[in-house]
């Protein structure tokens, strides 16, 4: 993250002429100096090729926050045994200017020379270091148009070492010219070569060079900062000089194709800011499709889109297949924000890589990622990091996460709001394919963050760490938000100042998600990116009275160290004719089964939860849309009709003055009165109203308003008298206060062989009283002792399967809770 978002301070001169002289014998020659440099970091610059670029306006960030955010990349690759590089100072602009050669008989090569400017951000700063393999030489190193003796210059391994004249001040803006040359080394990953890449295509025809530095080859081929993906530079210039036969690709805004004899020098420019590893460069024989950039509208803005192509590779059927980009674009943009880049432009090229890989304003692909009329995905992926690793990028390795589970949920995101483009896919069936990868039992020993990062292998495979079952995280949080909340703050952290075109850590995707929800998910993000394993609701049970439809959602989990994973739970119901169909929401919140009702969050007090439907469900299942990472499955009990046929659904709400007061009750017919009770402290209640059932004869919902000035906790619950004379209580609802909403709790619930009891005063001597559902007292227990700070552990294992309700009796009266035992 940068403090400032703004040009360097540089001034464009021209580009010498490049020598088409064997690479093997001499160095890069170059005309006349190229910039005017001054150590005067008060001095404003300009640069006249820069009309018409994004306006930057100051990121202001302390300078400790940047210290901590540079040491948090240094500590994922310090296990490299690689020096470390750049902590010192703040990388601001790259201006590289290469020669590169296909065809070159000496094989793989590079020559060029590459500008940094950088901010110092220590004081009495003399040594400026640069990640650099040690098989590229460095010929010589410029400093304020000065060459530098070799004595300045050393190279610790895969190191370049430079000493400048002390720059005392912190912050201050300053700049180093390297000229090199050599071959880049070779970076070996599973068949595939990273860093500096020659290549054949056309059936070995035709030499070409790519470059894929994710995520620490970049100092193999040319000095910069490789080995943290913290630091961007505000902006790039990338200028290449090849045989007129090839064409170059690059980041940014193409400038200009200079033809001089028999070479080409091509110029891009990039004015958003850049990691290291996103700078890229590819050299081949490209054909342009389309030849005329498609324009699409971002915004209000319109910005080229266009494909660098082998020739053999532009056909008909990947024109077809990349030209779905263009909507993509505009889906993602219409779901994330604007396009980040779209000042410039967005674009492929094809390279070797098996697969595609991101980079800022230009994706490098695979011939078969778009060579069938099915191929969709890999784009959508590739085009997905424009916002998630181009524009926010993650801070550590570590946190991959960020780039790349979002990344595939964003195909997830194409299947579904842009159809037309998927070849049939359907949301429904990519996120399906994401959960099965994530779930599977042989993919569950690492999670989401990577905690060992020490090479490429060990951060991207097995991929489904952070790709699947990241994606599948992203999903859980969406549905636990709902689409609005969850897409807004997609796009508020995109806009933000602190992360827009820079760097996030996971605690910034947590704050976003929390802003927008107003939910605590401190406990969701430590068990879900930190922790391995999924949840099991294989023990779910359903059964109804008419149309009112009880669910027990029992978890066990698997694989994982997390005893109870809080998460979203979702629930299709289904009648006996297509149009009753609806599907519900609930949040697990260790085991407490939560739901919304008219944008209240209410609590069901346990793992069983309550409906009034419009119909009567036929079928129950669970998690049908693949929306989380849970197995699960139902299976009716007609236990539960016991439960359903006395629980009741309270809630409760305040409205200016009044206090609005509603529940359900199935079978309401067997109930005789209901008292509505109010208290202050939670103990002692008095009687604010009466309902007689009579009444109120044909209906199971009832309501009681109530006009109190809240100014502190009140306590309400309804007390409920059956025609057999057995009494209980529902629930107790807390409104204006945030204590506790019980005064005694009573675990677990359902029972089997014992409960818990635990109280809220210090010590009470009370008297503890079982009844059945028929009212009748089943067992007694005298002069018990309950604590705020344990739990008095009463057996059960006596008592049959069915409802229940526990009587406390103290001094100040007493309390009726309901529970359920279970065999």
């Amino acid at each position: 993250m940068k403090k400032l978002y703004i040009l360097p301070a540089l001034i464009l001169l021209c580009w010498g002429v490049l020598h088409a002289q064997n690479e093997s014998e001499k160095a890069l020659v170059f005309g006349n100096q190229l910039f005017l440099e001054n150590n005067n970091a008060d001095i404003a610059f300009q640069t006249p090729d820069h009309k018409g670029g994004p306006a930057w306006s100051p990121n202001i960030i302390s300078h400790q926050k940047l210290v901590e955010r540079e040491m948090a990349g240094y500590r994922q690759w310090a296990t490299l045994n690689v020096p470390a590089t750049g902590t010192e100072y703040d990388a601001r602009y790259y201006r590289l200017e290469l020669r590169i050669n296909p065809d070159t008989s000496v094989g793989k090569y590079i020559r060029g020379k590459v500008t940094t400017y950088f901010t110092t951000t220590q004081s009495n700063f003399n040594i400026i270091k640069f990640d650099f393999a040690s098989p590229l030489g460095c010929d010589s190193v410029y400093y304020h148009g000065a060459k530098l003796a070799a004595g300045n210059i050393s190279r610790p391994t895969d190191l370049l070492q430079i000493t400048i004249p002390t720059i005392v001040t912190t912050g201050t803006l300053d700049s180093v010219s390297v000229y090199y040359k050599g071959v880049p080394p070779v970076v070996p990953f599973f068949g595939n070569g990273t860093g500096y890449v020659k290549s054949t295509h056309n059936a070995g025809t035709k030499n070409y060079v790519y470059t894929l530095s994710e995520p620490y080859s970049s100092y193999t081929w040319w000095p910069c900062k490789s080995f943290i993906a913290n630091d961007k530079a505000d902006s790039l210039d990338l200028v290449v000089s090849t045989p007129i036969a090839f064409k170059v690709a690059g980041n940014g805004t193409l400038v200009s194709e200079t033809t001089n004899g028999s070479n080409l020098t091509t110029y891009w420019k990039h004015r958003y800011p850049i990691a290291a590893y996103q700078v890229c460069i590819a050299v081949a024989n490209f054909v342009q499709y389309p030849a005329s950039p498609t324009i699409v509208n971002i915004g209000g803005t319109n910005m080229p889109l266009y494909n660098y192509l082998f020739p053999e590779t532009n056909t008909a059927t990947a024109q077809a297949t990349l030209d779905r980009t263009a909507l993509m674009l505009t889906t993602f943009s219409s779901k994330f924000g604007d396009y980040p880049f779209k000042k410039e432009k967005y674009g492929h090229y094809t390279f070797g890589f098996g697969g595609g890989m991101e980079h800022n304003t230009f994706s490098g692909m695979h011939p078969g990622t778009y060579d069938d009329a099915g191929d969709w995905d890999i784009i959508a992926h590739e085009l997905g990091h424009q916002w998630f690793g181009a524009n926010v990028t993650c801070a550590s390795w570590g946190e991959i996460w960020i780039n790349e589970s979002f990344a595939t949920f964003a195909e997830s995101v194409c299947a579904e709001f842009s159809p037309s483009v998927t070849a049939g896919q359907t949301g429904v069936g990519q996120r399906a394919y994401h959960k099965s990868q994530a779930i599977s039992t042989s993919n569950q020993t690492q999670s989401v963050y990577v905690n060992d990062t020490s090479d490429m292998a060990t951060i991207f495979t097995p991929a489904v760490y952070v790709y699947e079952r990241g994606a599948m995280v992203i999903y859980m949080l969406r549905t636990l938000l709902g689409d609005t909340k969850f897409f807004q703050a997609i796009k508020n952290l995109q806009a933000d100042p602190l992360l827009k075109y820079g760097n996030a850590v996971t605690a910034d995707i947590k704050r976003h998600m929390e802003n927008a929800s107003g939910l605590d998910l401190t406990t969701f993000f430590n068990q879900w990116i930190y922790n391995t394993g999924f949840a099991n609701y294989n023990n779910a049970k359903w059964n109804n009275s008419g149309t009112q439809l009880i669910l027990q959602l029992p978890q066990t989990t698997q694989l994982s160290p997390v005893a109870h994973f809080d998460m979203p739970v979702v629930v299709r119901i289904q009648g006996s004719v297509p149009a009753q169909d609806t599907t519900v929401v609930l949040y697990d919140n260790n085991g407490i089964l939560h739901y919304a009702d008219n944008g209240i969050l209410y609590s069901a007090g346990g793992n069983i939860v309550q409906f009034n439907l419009s119909f009567i469900p036929v079928t129950i299942t669970f998690d049908p849309f693949a929306q989380v990472l849970a197995n699960g499955s139902f299976a009716k009990d007609p236990l539960l009709i016991v439960l359903a046929a006395s629980q009741v659904n309270f809630k409760g709400k305040k409205e200016g003055n009044d206090v609005i007061l509603f529940w359900s009750a199935d079978q309401a017919s067997d109930y005789t009165l209901f008292e509505i009770e109010k208290s202050n402290d939670g103990t002692s209640y008095e009687t604010i109203g009466m309902i007689h059932t009579k009444d109120f004869a044909g209906t199971n919902n009832f309501s009681y308003n109530h006009n109190s000035n809240i100014t502190s906790a009140e306590y309400y619950r309804v007390k409920i008298i059956k025609k057999n004379g057995s009494v209980f209580y529902t629930k107790t609802l807390l409104l204006g206060g945030s204590t506790a909403d019980t005064y005694y709790t009573i675990s677990p619930n359902p029972a089997n062989d014992y409960v818990l009891i635990k109280s809220n005063v210090v010590k009470e001597k009370v008297t503890i009283k079982f009844y059945d559902a028929s009212g009748k007292m089943v067992k007694k227990l005298l002069k018990q002792t309950l604590t705020n700070n344990s739990h008095l552990k009463i057996p059960v294992d006596e008592l049959t399967a069915g409802n229940y309700f526990i009587e406390i009796g103290s001094s100040t009266g007493r309390n009726t809770k309901q529970f359920v035992i279970i065999k």
